[in-house]
């Protein structure tokens, strides 16, 4: 016999033995007395509470549009979690390679540690300067390329109530 017939003959033997276990537990099953089942309304499946067929149009997010050092830093959502960006990005994206408006105001690691004056940018973290990947020992003076697009990690702070409250706190 081919290789390929072999392999057709296997399929469907494979198949019918699957068709008659099929068959079986649905006899077996129609003998037993059926079990009473709790029904669950769909609007009471998920975190929106509202049904699942339904096709919600989700609320437009209003980002702060005041100028960068106006707007007061929320705090963490949760711990070793990004800060989130105080200001507007619009007219910052798209980021690409050697095009990064970020780095302009933040960029400078000669103040890693400094206090800052209310306002003042604040400056990219020291582990942004380390491959973590490859050279966890060493702190460079270029921010390390996976670490480049910033809007990976942080976004922008919006006025909306989330859809879910967060109930964290440190």
């Amino acid at each position: 016999m081919k290789p390929r017939t072999r392999i057709l003959v296997a399929v469907a033997v494979v198949s019918l033995i699957h068709a008659g276990c099929a068959y079986r537990s649905e006899e077996s099953a129609s003998n037993e007395p059926t079990a009473s089942v709790e029904q669950v309304a769909d609007s009471e499946l998920g975190l929106e509470k509202s049904s699942v067929f339904d096709t919600p149009d989700p609320e437009p997010a209003n980002f702060t549009a005041v100028e960068p050092g106006e707007n007061p830093l929320r705090g963490a959502y949760f711990d070793e979690s990004p800060p989130m960006i105080s200001h507007s990005i619009e007219d910052m994206l798209p980021i690409r390679f050697g095009e990064n408006m970020c780095m302009d105001c933040h960029d400078m690691p000669d103040m890693i540690g400094d206090e800052l004056e209310p306002g003042d940018p604040t400056p990219i973290p020291v582990s942004h300067y380390t491959d973590l990947r490859f050279a966890p020992d060493k702190v460079t003076d270029q921010v390390i390329g996976a670490r480049f697009t910033c809007t990976q990690c942080h976004a922008p702070q919006a006025d909306n109530d989330p859809p879910v409250a967060n109930t964290y706190s440190q």
